[in-house]
């Protein structure tokens, strides 16, 4: 990433955090502690991952399509990634989208990370390439896909100013929701069922409220 880009993010971090703040309370202290854990739980699974079993973990929990076995992966491949280099590129965009979803509650960010990571686990498991599908990155566009359509289907000065600020960042990688046959290592299909899980935790507040509700009872 750019300099440039990463003064952006941290304007847009700054001014979508200042947008929730004039309409919610917002519980700083728990929403950071959320988010770190999950970036600390990538990252500690991410090096016993890489240092000691040699990638193994990605091979054995990653989603497989149309394999039985390959139905943990919705739940596991979230926190797995190809390498280093993977694991870094979706940290930020995975800070930065998610912090903007915790803003506006962290019980609805368990939901919504629950439907996304449902519909994207599904989708690519069902319609994938026969590979491993990994990562981040489903969440992350799931995160996109959300906030770009609370700012269509509830159209307040909040949502508007999150999915502009969201289109902003990351406006230009809807492009990677297509097939693209240069860069096989992509998981194109997991990119499209979470942006399109995103957008179905946005439509529906019903639904994702009996999905908060049954997390809460777990």
């Amino acid at each position: 990433m750019t300099g440039i880009k990463q003064q952006l993010v941290l304007i847009y971090m700054i001014l979508g955090t200042v947008i929730v703040s004039m309409f919610v309370p917002i519980d700083w202290q728990t929403q950071a502690k959320v988010l770190r854990d999950c970036i600390v739980m990538a990252w500690v699974v991410g090096v016993v991952n890489f240092a000691y079993l040699g990638g193994g973990l990605s091979r054995l929990l990653g989603i497989r399509p149309r394999e039985p076995l390959g139905l943990l992966g919705i739940l596991f491949s979230p926190i797995l990634h190809r390498n280093a280099g993977h694991l870094i590129a979706n940290t930020l965009p995975f800070a930065v989208l998610g912090w903007l979803v915790l803003l506006q509650g962290t019980d609805n960010f368990y939901a919504i990370s629950v439907v996304i990571m449902l519909v994207s686990g599904l989708g690519t498991w069902f319609l994938g390439r026969p590979a491993i599908h990994l990562g981040a990155s489903g969440l992350i566009f799931g995160y996109l896909g959300y906030l770009i359509a609370r700012g269509y289907l509830e159209v307040t000065l909040m949502t508007l100013g999150l999915a502009f600020v969201v289109m902003l960042l990351y406006g230009d990688q809807v492009w990677t929701m297509l097939p693209d046959s240069d860069n096989t290592a992509l998981s194109w299909e997991g990119h499209l069922f979470g942006f399109l899980g995103g957008v179905l935790a946005a439509s529906d507040p019903t639904f994702l409220q009996q999905v908060g509700t049954f997390l809460a009872n777990l």
